[in-house]
């Protein structure tokens, strides 16, 4: 009877470690279905995969229950990671996952990521243009600043620069992971760190359109001569540059690069401060007397090492009082060699 139970207990034992989530064989079989994403990714790409590496994971795909299997799989993971390398097992098999769900939005990309800010960027571009549309965007609202608005009017201004806003976000975090997705090195770890680059996308298109004074028209006259506008007379041509489409280019580049709305903010912080406690430069006596100070202590470093070096020949000739010359000399060359080598801290 008792050999019976532990005959049945020892048969449930696998089933109980393997329908265990996060067990030790639920890993080796997620290793497992790594290598085989990482094989199928090989010979899509035409490279050439050793006989002896598919042989091997085909043998542990048979016999799940092998004893060297850890060490089996390991290795075939590691030689698979090398031949496809630079793509990364974890970015092949994401891939292979988002493909076998055959998701209605694939052809958007097969990663996550990608489908969501996709969407995010042809979703602001159709809010862009259906806000344009209104008779509150115009030249006289996009110049006026949030502060003298109210009500409507100031709902549509600060909607439609933060579509610009998400246009230039997502088109930046789009081209920034399609050239990882591209590699095949995308680590969806990071997926959180580029929505967070798009909220602060978002918020530095405000802070360049709204809360930084800039001069609409310089900024049209630089435009324009740009763009080459310039009269018979050699005069600038501003009228044709629309002081509203410069506004929301603004905010488009805001959103693109937050790190220039960053930049422009540090800098007005920086000049601030030095008006505030300006830097005082270090006197000339001070300076010379730390260099003569610090000049002092590796003279008297650099004696005490030779002076030691010399008390470590002098005891070796006094305890051996049959020395010969040419062991005296070998000291001597000892400690010229001492004084050439790096090995003293100066």
């Amino acid at each position: 009877m008792d050999l019976a139970a532990k005959a049945a207990q020892a048969s449930q034992a696998p089933q109980i470690s393997q329908g265990k989530p996060g067990s030790e064989n639920d890993f080796w079989l997620s290793v497992e279905h790594e290598c085989q994403a990482m094989v199928k990714h090989a010979f899509a790409k035409g490279l050439k995969v050793p006989v002896k590496v598919t042989k091997a994971l085909h043998q542990q795909s048979l016999n799940p229950q092998d004893e060297g299997r850890a060490e089996q799989l390991t290795q075939i993971h590691n030689q698979l990671a090398e031949l496809v390398s630079p793509a990364k097992p974890v970015t092949i098999m994401l891939m292979a996952k988002e493909t076998e769900k055959a998701s209605l939005f694939l052809f958007l990309g097969r990663v996550p990521l990608i489908r969501k800010m996709m969407m995010v960027a042809i979703l602001s571009l159709v809010v862009l243009i259906a806000l344009s549309l209104s008779s509150y965007i115009n030249n006289e609202n996009m110049v006026t600043s949030m502060f003298d608005m109210e009500g409507t009017r100031l709902l549509f201004v600060q909607a439609i620069l933060l579509a610009s806003a998400a246009i230039g976000a997502s088109f930046a975090a789009l081209f920034k992971a399609n050239s990882y997705v591209t590699a095949g090195c995308y680590d969806p770890k990071y997926e959180s760190s580029y929505w967070v680059r798009f909220v602060v996308g978002l918020i530095a298109g405000i802070i360049l359109t709204q809360l930084i004074p800039l001069n609409l028209d310089s900024v049209a006259r630089a435009a324009g001569g740009a763009m080459g506008n310039v009269n018979v007379d050699g005069q600038d041509e501003t009228s044709g540059v629309s002081h509203a489409a410069l506004r929301i280019s603004m905010a488009l580049v805001g959103g693109f690069s937050a790190n220039l709305v960053y930049t422009i903010l540090d800098r007005t912080v920086e000049t601030i401060a030095s008006f505030v406690s300006p830097a005082t430069s270090e006197d000339p006596q001070e300076l010379k007397q730390a260099l003569v100070n610090q000049f002092n202590q590796e003279k008297i470093q650099l004696i005490s090492e030779l002076s030691a070096e010399l008390s470590k020949i002098q005891q070796q000739v006094l305890a051996n009082e049959e020395i010969s010359h040419s062991q005296i000399q070998q000291l001597l060359s000892q400690y010229q060699l001492f004084l050439t080598s790096n090995e003293r801290t100066l």
